[in-house]
């Protein structure tokens, strides 16, 4: 390859370092606050000893935080968070007395695919109106290093360009390359890949800690940090990675002999595919794979889809620097039907294992692509796929067409066939390359957003309803949450039409689904002067149901008065 070739070719991956250090730096949610006790916006009649925090999925607290303060901004010392005993998904954090008052809620856990989530909330503590707004403490959330986020895209985009290069090379020397003027150089290609790997898993095991904390770039070289990431679902992924790239070390000096051997050793196939198979697993694991929802078949097809990535990927990159470059000694014709061939069947692959993902992640509503930053990357990366494909298959319209004379010509009569081959694929084998490089880095930002469907699923379920008339007129405000089959929350306040506290004698309330199948008692117990609640209410079916709240009030007469109010309500 001339050096002025090289030197452009040079500069995709400089294009595709500076769109991910461009797209890098925000971080978007994936594990969601479900519930929390005291709630959001609720009052307690007394100082809770614990608050408890909820998420719709398994959170790590090693980086994480809950802090307490007052609207003053003083903040109140807690004890260390840690998982409630009956599950993951819920953080709990004893608290001493508080005094009656508003206080703000700073939390701030890891995801189980790896990602720092933050937020805030209030509660009341003694008489008054339930907290409006978020904003009474200076300190309400962690805000993460642009650098940190930069690097660690950066990282996670050198993860996916390492096993490219690494699984797509070794099978590129073994079915095509091997015996072949360009099996000298996929091997070293293949050792390149090994070494990006090696070097991304480092660098993005040492760069968790400071993003998950949302601390600065010089944690990074703190043993305390990364010993805390080494406990976390992470570290363990890294470590496994790293293991397996230390078995990848011991077989691949192995692969030298294969030139002199008529077929690749059987044991040594039998010992490198499950190494190649369990690498291309780890982002999952790791990742959104892992999380969610049909994780059984989630996980397999990450993998599968990660592999078909590296072995088209990977070939294609080997293809344009070693066949195209002037290896195989004029047997090009017969390496390229070969890789059209795979390269076939690896976007199969792709395209069916894509779709589960991106039904799994995003649904088939228009609203999940557009409105979501999840659907808004993924329908770049589509776009990319799209083009990718189409020069793919203008690359194997190429090869089909000059390949007239057999195979098994000498390389004499065929040279001239090659050479128009090739000046046909150089262009659009490099362009194929661009684009890949280009999936790698819109695939190392999309691992970073929160999937559409975890955006766009509502949290709970709020409203209100006028109920009564004249002095017994009212506003009933509800909140059930997180408002899905399963155990719920409900939370019901009275107010006046203006506003105010309303304290009421007794308060019950039901759902009845509209098909008047099925009825949930809500066994609402006092919680303050107008509030009552529940943590109880067990819902088994989802649909829209009719709440009915039925108040207790005193009439001006001195004589009791039942007012009712009826909400509709959502339960997925």
């Amino acid at each position: 390859m001339r050096a002025g070739r090289l030197a452009r070719f040079c500069v995709v991956p400089a294009l595709a370092g500076a769109f991910i250090v461009a797209a890098a730096a925000p971080a978007w949610a994936h594990a969601t606050l479900q519930s929390s006790d005291p709630p959001k916006n609720g009052v307690v009649a007394q100082s809770p000893k614990v608050l408890s925090l909820t998420f719709n999925e398994n959170v790590e607290v090693s980086f994480g935080s809950i802090r307490v303060y007052t609207c003053a901004g003083k903040r109140i010392t807690t004890d260390a968070p840690h998982h409630a005993r009956a599950s993951d998904h819920t953080v709990e954090l004893s608290t001493p007395k508080l005094d009656p008052g508003v206080y703000l809620v700073a939390w701030h856990v890891i995801s189980a695919d790896s990602h720092p989530v933050n937020g805030t909330y209030s509660f009341r503590v003694g008489p008054g109106p339930a907290p409006s707004v978020n904003g009474c403490a200076t300190e309400a959330s962690v805000k993460s290093s642009t650098t940190v986020g930069v690097l660690f895209g950066i990282a996670r985009a050198g993860l996916f360009l390492g096993l490219a290069l690494l699984i797509g090379g070794v099978v590129f020397l073994v079915l095509i390359a091997r015996r072949t003027s360009a099996a000298r150089l996929t091997r070293r290609a293949v050792w390149v890949g090994w070494a990006i790997l090696v070097v991304s898993t480092i660098a993005a095991l040492m760069l968790q800690g400071p993003y998950a904390a949302g601390a600065g770039i010089g944690d990074a070289i703190k043993w305390t940090v990364v010993h805390d990431v080494l406990t976390t679902r992470f570290g363990h992924v890294s470590e496994v990675r790293m293991l397996l790239l230390v078995v990848a070390a011991a077989l691949l000096p192995l692969m030298s002999s294969f030139d002199r051997e008529r077929g690749v050793p059987i044991w040594w196939i039998v010992l490198a595919a499950p190494v190649a198979a369990l690498l291309a697993a780890t982002p999952g694991y790791a990742g959104h794979a892992a999380t969610g929802d049909f994780t059984i078949f989630a996980v397999p097809l990450d993998t599968l889809h990660v592999l078909a990535m590296s072995v088209w990927l990977g070939g294609l990159a080997v293809l344009l620097l070693a066949a195209l470059g002037g290896g195989f000694s004029g047997g090009l014709r017969r390496a390229l039907t070969t890789f059209s061939r795979l390269a076939f069947w690896c976007v199969v692959v792709l395209v069916l294992s894509g779709l589960f993902a991106s039904w799994r992640q995003v649904g088939f509503t228009i609203r999940g692509y557009t409105s979501t930053s999840y659907g808004n990357i993924l329908l770049v990366k589509l776009a990319i796929v799209v083009a990718l494909v189409g020069i793919a298959a203008l690359s194997r319209s190429i090869v089909r067409k000059h390949r007239s004379l057999p195979l098994g010509a000498p390389d004499s009569a065929i040279a001239a066939v090659d050479e128009r081959t090739v000046a046909g694929l150089r262009r659009s084998v490099g362009l194929e390359v661009v684009l890949g490089i280009a999936v790698l880095a819109v695939t190392a930002v999309l691992v970073n957003a929160q999937p559409a469907r975890s955006e766009l699923t509502p949290k709970l379920f709020s409203g209100s309803v006028a109920a009564g008339s004249g002095d017994s007129a009212m506003t009933v405000s509800v909140t059930i949450d997180p408002a899905r089959v399963g155990l719920n929350t409900i939370h019901v306040y009275t107010l006046t039409p203006k506003g105010a506290d309303l304290n009421v004698r007794d308060m019950s309330a039901k759902l009845v689904s509209v098909d008047g199948t099925t009825s949930v008692p809500a066994n609402l117990v006092r919680a303050g002067p107008n509030h009552f609640l529940t943590n109880d209410a067990t819902i088994t079916v989802p649909g829209t149901y009719k709440m009915l709240v039925e108040v207790t009030t005193i009439g001006s007469n001195g004589l009791p008065q039942t007012v009712a109010g009826v909400l509709t309500v959502p339960i997925r």
